[in-house]
């Protein structure tokens, strides 16, 4: 009697965990597809660009805007819950699995216009934002020599980097040293028809290695991010790009990034171009 009350004892034991790992199992299932899902469908990472900040609202158009026109953008990124992040935090993202903020945004800035210090630096600390800003090496030589700081045509000089980068609100990228140009019969850092694989590559290298050391020696930083100049790219030019080093490249294309895990899915972001002559909700709305 003994024996038979014990075998039921046990009979039930074994039943319930059976039971028992019926429900969990389900659960784990549905787990593993959703974490699969979220892995490969990544985190959504718009990227807005912008260039020049002019208080002459005469002059705006597709690639100046004015100072009001970035605070109602950043009042927006504001109130909507997004976090302004550099492309440091999101390659640390791709490769060291550093957590992103709820909705991450990237704001650019390009060419390195002396008055993206003027006007937009302090907007950004106003609210408490960050941004890049990718310069052209010759543009930042040319105002280092000359010293001029003027809002309406210099561009950032060597100390003004420097400084910028010592504040924390402002990360610095590669937009070529003297290839932001239509002349020769290049349009930017394109590979022209006749040229072989061997000498575009010995250009570009050299081209975008020269503003990188420029770089080192005048701020000892190095960009981790290449910005293709009027988002002109060759295919050849992917592979340079990861040889020399860098992490991630943005393109003028626009459209929203998924970021997942896997690092080629750095290079060609696509951004898009913050013109003059449209309210701040229609532009975020046609970003999304």
């Amino acid at each position: 009697m003994n024996i038979h009350f014990h075998t039921i004892k046990l009979n039930c034991k074994i039943i319930a965990l059976f039971f028992a790992i019926l429900l969990i199992f389900p659960c784990i299932f549905v787990y593993s597809f959703v974490a699969k899902a979220s892995y490969e469908e990544g985190v959504m990472v718009p990227i807005v660009m912008y260039h020049s900040i002019l208080k002459d609202y005469k002059r705006s158009g597709k690639y100046i805007i004015t100072p009001a026109t970035l605070e109602e953008d950043l009042k927006y990124i504001a109130n909507n819950g997004y976090t302004t992040i550099t492309m440091s935090d999101l390659i640390s993202y791709v490769y060291e699995d550093t957590p992103l903020p709820e909705k991450p945004i990237i704001l650019t800035f390009d060419d390195g216009h002396y008055n993206n210090l003027g006007y937009a630096v302090p907007l950004l600390e106003k609210y408490h934002m960050k941004a890049v800003i990718s310069i052209v090496g010759e543009y930042t030589d040319t105002f280092s020599k000359t010293d001029e700081a003027n809002l309406n045509y210099s561009y950032l000089r060597w100390k003004d980097v420097k400084e910028l980068i010592s504040s924390g609100t402002i990360e610095f990228q590669n937009h070529t040293n003297n290839l932001h140009a239509t002349s020769n019969g290049r349009m930017g850092c394109s590979k022209k028809s006749y040229e072989s694989n061997e000498s575009y590559s010995n250009i570009l290298s050299n081209d975008i290695l020269t503003l990188q050391k420029k770089f080192w020696q005048n701020t000892g930083y190095m960009p981790n991010t290449f910005t293709y100049p009027f988002g002109s790219i060759s295919k050849v030019s992917l592979s340079i790009i990861k040889q020399l080093g860098f992490k991630a490249s943005l393109s003028c294309t626009s459209g929203i990034n998924y970021i997942t895990k896997d690092p080629d899915c750095l290079y060609c972001l696509k951004r898009n171009n913050r013109p003059s002559g449209i309210t701040t909700e229609d532009f975020f709305k046609k970003m999304k």
